[in-house]
């Protein structure tokens, strides 16, 4: 009797670990629910998401720009572009326009790092498409070798730069699987440059300054209040977003 149950230990504790596997996974439904984590959220720019181009000094030699959406300065361009909106001259929309621009900076550079590298990073070399989430790069950071990157899903895109944002000409950023202009930022901390001839997608907010190459169709803002931005025959278009940019879960 006693060798039967010293044979038996082992078989008992066997069927009990088995047992505990099987109630861990399916017994217990908060254990099987799966793991929800909160994506990236588009912040709020209230006054400062009808405008195009929102500056300080706004530079342009040439005739050919084309804002769609409002302009906002204090120091006018050489050549005026034409504005489908309203010109805001250092007016009170103006102003409230940059409060509002500082206030969805802060909303962004809060939100937590979902994707973080700690060195200047070329987006165009990473495996496409990216993701929603919060893209954190300490480096400058550039779309170059690669000629483009593809955003794809459902969610905002926050790319929170500790450096500069330059691409290269002809380069272009595209979106899929649901993915949209109304919910891409880009919030570099030194001067931002976009290529000749590229695509662009989304709101800069960089009052460091932003210089557009010429011929730059963007889908999107270029705010830099109490910065400088100067464009070259460009087209400008603030995205025709639906409703505010929601909560995204991802599983």
């Amino acid at each position: 009797m006693k060798g039967f149950s010293k044979n038996l230990v082992p078989i008992v504790c066997l069927l009990g670990l088995v047992g505990f596997i099987a109630w861990f996974v399916v017994g217990d439904n908060n254990l099987i629910k799966p793991q929800m984590t909160l994506a990236a959220v588009s912040a709020p720019l209230a006054g400062a998401g009808n405008f195009g181009i929102l500056s300080s000094t706004y530079t342009n030699t040439v005739p050919g720009t084309t804002i769609n959406g409002d302009l906002g300065y204090t120091t006018g361009p050489a050549v005026a572009p034409t504005v489908s909106g309203t010109t805001h001259i250092a007016d009170g929309t103006y102003n409230q326009a940059g409060i509002d621009q500082g206030s969805a900076l802060a909303a962004l550079n809060a939100q937590v790092c979902d994707f973080s590298f700690g060195v200047a990073t070329d987006l165009s070399l990473l495996p496409q498409p990216l993701a929603p989430g919060v893209y954190c790069i300490t480096g400058a950071t550039s779309i170059g070798a690669g000629g483009g990157i593809t955003l794809s899903g459902n969610g905002a895109f926050i790319f929170r730069i500790v450096g500069a944002l330059t691409t290269v000409a002809n380069s272009i950023v595209s979106v899929s699987g649901g993915a949209s202009a109304c919910d891409i930022f880009w919030t570099p901390t030194q001067a931002t440059t976009l290529g000749a001839n590229s695509t662009f997608l989304g709101t800069i907010i960089d009052d460091a300054g932003i210089t557009i190459g010429s011929t730059v169709g963007w889908t999107g803002r270029a705010l830099a209040f109490g910065g400088t931005i100067t464009t070259d025959v460009d087209t400008i278009t603030v995205p025709i977003c639906a409703a505010p940019a929601s909560i995204s879960v991802v599983k």
